[in-house]
């Protein structure tokens, strides 16, 4: 086997590499950051809290009419108890009942308004909970084929790994070291096919002496534009 039949084999164990990595890395992004279930998890979360704090207001309101509810008893029981009053104290008693029961209506419509509102924000949090459902119903779908997709590219990640330990066994040092270098250089294509008398990966032409010369099976021939190993079949 030629030396950059070699390399070009190498290229092509080294592609297939870095296609299963970025792919692998891309999984593990979306298994990280599942972007529909934060969201949905961050609203029940939130609507949870508004509907607790209206709960909390509704308790208060009523707490606050029922308050008031025995105040006016009260009141009332010291205003018709008999005890003996002038007519100062009476008319001041009547006042204050007055006073309590317009006070009351107050505290009701109150109470009414943070009824309505600990409803609907019930009804919003329940709805913030079916979604929340269905979005960890998605996930764990799209997470299932998503661990069986990585499982898969692991272990085909091991396969290209023995094999390119294989093809790289033999090829002598200085040239793995110019493929290194180029890989690193031009984003992982170190190798060009010729392509209708040009270079693949850049596009430039190749004279005939060129093309023999990637052909040869004991030298490299690269190409004058980019630099890369060139391979013609």
């Amino acid at each position: 086997m030629s030396q950059t039949l070699s390399l070009y084999r190498l290229q092509q164990a080294d592609s297939q590499i870095d296609r299963a990595q970025a792919r692998l890395q891309a999984i593990q992004k979306t298994l990280d950051d599942d972007a529909e279930l934060r969201l949905a998890n961050e609203w029940a979360e939130s609507t949870l809290a508004i509907c607790q704090s209206g709960d909390r207001a509704l308790k208060q309101a009523e707490v606050d009419a029922q308050s008031q509810r025995i105040k006016i008893e009260q009141t009332e029981a010291s205003l018709y108890g008999g005890k003996g009053h002038s007519p100062k104290e009476l008319l001041d008693l009547q006042n204050d009942v007055a006073a309590l029961k317009r006070h009351l209506v107050t505290l009701e419509d109150i109470q009414l308004e943070a009824m309505l509102a600990a409803e609907e924000t019930m009804s919003a949090h329940q709805a913030a909970q079916t979604d929340l459902l269905a979005a960890q119903s998605h996930s764990s779908e799209q997470n299932r084929g998503l661990h069986e997709e990585q499982n898969t590219l692991q272990k085909e990640l091991e396969k290209l790994f023995a094999e390119r330990a294989a093809v790289a066994g033999p090829i002598p040092p200085d040239a793995l070291g110019l493929y290194d270098q180029l890989r690193q250089k031009h984003r992982g294509l170190a190798v060009a096919v010729i392509s209708e008398n040009s270079c693949s990966a850049c596009g430039s032409g190749l004279s005939a002496a060129q093309m023999q010369s990637s052909r040869a099976s004991g030298q490299m021939a690269l190409c004058p534009s980019c630099g890369r190993i060139l391979y013609g079949s």
